[in-house]
């Protein structure tokens, strides 16, 4: 019987092939003035304003010389909701209070001595400020009104972000030019996770192959010459990637890239790149920053927070494709890559491991590559160990780690 393959992409991949597809480079890149850095000056490009990146740059000046953690996207949102919208909406009910006070924002967060609250408080404030001239809302309409805003402008910070991340690899003043060397990489690494071929890519041409115009002309000869094009079509030996599904973190759709049709199940679990040209009322923007599902599920009391699920954004977005997932009948390997193994995904992959019931189904098993420098085994084990602790059977759960290395379904791999 065939064996499957589920290979789960992470950002390490692209960052792995040459792509600039941090958090921090995109807030280098896009939000800070790096030219106003050089003569010591710490502010944003001129023209950038929103919620999001005056936040970012906020977590960057307070944290930016320390570590970098300040540029975890998904970590600052579940920190910015969380005091906003948790269970006792401390900031935005204390920032309401005081704008019925008629007190001013500066002085309403002068008693704050974290400054990522005073942000908040002011944010907060300032909004209110602006619905109290028009018109008197009842608390709990205005709250949600603030929800509203603060959800539209992570909207707007996804597309600023869509548009950065596909001039990466699309000369935005020439749509047919693309970075090459990202996508020799990139399948070079394809190759090495999964084995479906020997060959070393060297060039574009080692992955794509023209057809010529003589092929056109020979189908239609009376064809006009200035409508004859090349036509792109993968390799041959992309052929045996119909065993391996995979699950993408990533915003970048390889194939898609290539203008290819993909060879294999490709799904980018949060949204893919659009490859249309990027205008600033772009529609077709289906990238998700969010937060993971049980997390707004323990503020029960909140639902206005759902809106920042990850879960729940995927469901908006949902497009009717072929269940990702392998079938559970044939032997399976799942195989990590360039993932965090963040608590932000966890629910995907209990779902996942639900579905093959990982303790018991021995056809099932786990492999998690890594690069050097980049080794994960505390991730791995705390991964694993979260998971069981979700077993019903809680004996079965304390002990899944050692039966996956016990029936050597368990491996961490190096590769170069």
């Amino acid at each position: 019987m065939q064996s499957s393959q589920l290979l789960i992409l992470g950002n390490g991949f692209d960052l792995h092939c040459g792509l600039k597809s941090s958090y921090k480079d995109f807030f280098q890149s896009t939000i800070l003035d790096t030219i106003g850095g050089r003569f010591g000056l710490q502010q944003m490009k001129a023209g950038v304003t929103g919620f999001w990146e005056t936040l970012l740059f906020g977590y960057y000046t307070t944290f930016g010389k320390v570590n970098y953690n300040w540029c975890d996207i998904e970590t600052i949102i579940k920190d910015t909701i969380l005091p906003i919208g948790g269970y006792y909406k401390e900031i935005a009910y204390k920032a309401l209070t005081s704008v019925k006070r008629g007190e001013a924002p500066v002085d309403a967060i002068k008693t704050l001595n974290d400054p990522i609250e005073r942000f908040l408080y002011q944010n907060c404030m300032t909004f209110y400020y602006s619905f109290y001239r028009i018109k008197t809302y009842a608390d709990d309409e205005m709250y949600s009104l603030l929800v509203d805003k603060i959800f539209q402008d992570l909207h707007k910070f996804e597309k600023r972000f869509c548009k950065y991340m596909k001039d990466t690899i699309v000369n935005p003043n020439n749509e047919k030019e693309y970075n090459t060397q990202y996508i020799i990489n990139a399948m070079n690494l394809l190759k090495t996770l999964t084995g479906f071929t020997d060959i070393q890519y060297k060039t574009i041409d080692d992955i794509i192959e023209r057809q010529e115009e003589a092929y056109y002309k020979q189908l239609s000869p009376t064809i006009n010459q200035p409508d004859w094009r090349e036509k792109h079509i993968l390799s041959k030996e992309f052929v045996n990637l119909h065993s391996v599904n995979i699950l993408s973190f990533n915003y970048t759709a390889l194939f898609d890239i290539l203008g290819v049709q993909s060879p294999c199940l490709y799904n980018n679990i949060h949204g893919k790149l659009c490859m249309n040209k990027c205008a600033e009322n772009c529609a077709s923007c289906n990238i998700i920053f969010g937060i993971d599902d049980t997390i707004i599920q323990s503020q029960e009391e909140n639902f206005e927070l759902h809106k920042f699920s990850k879960t729940y954004r995927k469901m908006l977005n949902a497009d009717v494709e072929t269940s990702i997932l392998p079938k559970k009948d044939n032997p399976l390997e799942i195989k990590f890559y360039g993932h965090s193994l963040s608590e932000a995904d966890y629910s995907y992959f209990q779902s996942i491991f639900d579905y093959y019931n990982l303790y018991e189904n021995s056809k099932v098993s786990l492999m998690f590559y890594y690069s050097k420098g980049f080794e994960q085994t505390d991730e791995v084990y705390r991964l694993i160990n979260t998971y069981g602790k979700t077993l019903s059977n809680k004996n079965q759960g304390k002990n899944l780690t050692h039966k996956l290395l016990l029936e050597n379904r368990l491996k961490i791999v190096e590769i170069p």
